[in-house]
C-alpha cells in the first residue's frame, strides 16, 4: 500500500509516557482523597475529551474548574519530564519513513507549547513538516486538527496514514478520511484498539515492517 504522508499521534505513540500520565493523574487523585489508578486502569479508561475520564473517576466539576485541574495535571507531568523517553523503535521508524520520501506530521491532543518543547527536546524537528497541537492543556478532541492538516497538505485523504495508540486516533483518522494503524504499547489496551476494527500492532517496528516498504 502506498502513502504520501504519515500523520503521527505524539503521546503514547512516539513518546512512551503512559506511566508518567498515570502518575500525574494519581497525584491529583491523592490530593482529593480519590482512588488512585494503575497504568492498566489508565489504558482501559483514557478517552477524549479527557474530561470524561475525570468525571468517571469521581471529580465534581461543579465544585472546581476543569481548566484549573488541567493546569495542575500539566504541572505534575512537566515535573516528570526526566522520566519520559521515546519508544525505543520510534527514531528508527521516523528515519525509515523519511528515507522513503514520505512527509511526516504530528496531530496531537497535547498543548502546542509543550508539544513543540518535547519535539525539540528529542531533536525531532527535522522529521516533521507540520506539527499541530491544541491551544490549551485540556486534552480535548483533535478531530479539527486533522481537518486543518488536510488543508495544509492539500492531498487525497487516501494518501495519508494516521498512526496512533487510542480509539480516539481511529476516530480522528476516520473522520478525516485517512487510513489508520494503531500500536498497543501506548495509552490504550490492545483489546480496546481491536474493537475499532483498525490494524493493531505490538509496536512501531512491527507496524513499519508490515507496511512493506
Amino acid at each position: 500500500m502506498s502513502f504520501k504522508h504519515i500523520v503521527w499521534d505524539w503521546n503514547g505513540t512516539l513518546l512512551n509516557d503512559a506511566e508518567a500520565c498515570t502518575k500525574s493523574i494519581n497525584l491529583i487523585l491523592e490530593k482529593r482523597n480519590l482512588k488512585t489508578i494503575t497504568v492498566e486502569d489508565y489504558r482501559a479508561q483514557i478517552q477524549f475529551p479527557v474530561i470524561k475520564m475525570y468525571e468517571d473517576s469521581g471529580f465534581d466539576f461543579s465544585a472546581e474548574s476543569f481548566d484549573d485541574l488541567s493546569e495542575e495535571y500539566i504541572e505534575n507531568y512537566l515535573n516528570l519530564f526526566d522520566d519520559i523517553a521515546l519508544h525505543e523503535d520510534a527514531l528508527d521508524v521516523l528515519q525509515g519513513f523519511k528515507k522513503q520520501g514520505l512527509k511526516q506530521h504530528i496531530v496531537s491532543a497535547s498543548g502546542i507549547d509543550i508539544l513543540r518543547r518535547q519535539v525539540e527536546l528529542y531533536n525531532l524537528n527535522e522529521f516533521f513538516t507540520h506539527i499541530l497541537g491544541q491551544e490549551n492543556n485540556r486534552g480535548d478532541s483533535k478531530v479539527h486538527l486533522a481537518h486543518e492538516l488536510l488543508k495544509y497538505i492539500d492531498c487525497n485523504p487516501k494518501d495519508v496514514l494516521f498512526i496512533g495508540d487510542t480509539p480516539h486516533d481511529y476516530e480522528v483518522a476516520s473522520k478525516a478520511g485517512f487510513d489508520c494503524r494503531l500500536v498497543s504499547n501506548g495509552h490504550s489496551s490492545k483489546e480496546r484498539l481491536e474493537e475499532t476494527g483498525a490494524l493493531v500492532y505490538s509496536n512501531l517496528n512491527e507496524l513499519y515492517k508490515d507496511i512493506g516498504f
